[in-house]
């Protein structure tokens, strides 16, 4: 006679619980958050790293005409740095209908370790092309970028670096001091999420330094004057008063 063959369950295969499908489901939804937390990651950090070396800023210093000193007066010997700042309502590249409501000249003299800021009104005149317009109306209607070689020919400044952002950023530039070209981006994130600038990593490293050797507290506090321009009186234009600006942020000096 046959026996009766006993069934036995292996138990190595896996067995059907009511609680299967769920556990399929939230590690699926896992999955997609740590996906997507990390293609956010890279995201944020790509965009951080564009706000540095920012090829139009460059280009619109390269734009810049060679600055020239009234009769009487001479370039400065002294190792001179300026960089602009200007405050914007979006520091976006080509961004126009910008709102410019700040705009700044820090010129620092390394030779004798110290250091002028400037504030230029936003509603002083500046010739972009055969356009006359003010500061302010420059980069509403063409971007922050556009304002940089018109100010500087305006000024009487050649700037060296520039910086546009949504708010008042040196502070914080002094307090990247100490941190790492390498790990910049991580560990400045807040600053550089507010601004573009020409610089490079190693640049804004080098200008925190150079700016907290002066210190903040050390930096003398100025408004560029103002002057009617006969040429634009109808129009109400004012134009940036060029030598005095200029000697004081000592970038020329009395020809001897």
């Amino acid at each position: 006679m046959f026996r009766k063959r006993e069934r036995f369950e292996r138990s190595d295969v896996p067995r059907e619980t009511p609680y299967t499908n769920v556990i399929g489901v939230v590690v699926l939804v896992v999955v997609f958050v740590a996906l997507a937390m990390t293609v956010m990651a890279v995201w944020n950090r790509v965009t951080l790293e564009s706000r540095l070396g920012a090829n139009d800023l460059t280009d619109s210093l390269s734009a810049q005409a060679k600055a020239s000193a009234a009769d009487g007066y001479v370039a400065s010997s002294d190792e001179l740095e300026s960089t602009l700042f200007l405050t914007v309502s979006s520091a976006a590249a080509d961004a126009g209908g910008t709102q410019l409501s700040d705009a700044r000249i820090l010129t620092v003299n390394k030779t004798q370790g110290t250091a002028v800021l400037a504030t230029v009104p936003v509603s002083a005149e500046v010739t972009s092309g055969e356009t006359v317009t003010t500061l302010a109306g420059l980069c509403a209607q063409s971007g922050a970028d556009a304002c940089v070689a018109p100010l500087s020919a305006a000024s009487g400044v050649r700037f060296k670096h520039v910086v546009v952002a949504t708010g008042d950023v040196l502070e914080k530039a002094v307090q990247i001091v100490g941190a790492s070209k390498v790990n910049l981006v991580g560990e400045a994130s807040d600053l550089l999420g507010l601004m573009r600038t020409d610089m490079d990593a190693s640049d804004l490293l080098a200008f925190a330094e150079t700016v907290s050797g002066v210190g903040l507290g050390n930096i003398q506090r100025t408004e560029a004057s103002l002057v009617t321009d006969p040429d634009q009186a109808e129009a109400g234009f004012q134009a940036i008063d060029k030598t005095a600006l200029c000697l004081t942020l000592g970038t020329i000096v009395a020809a001897s």
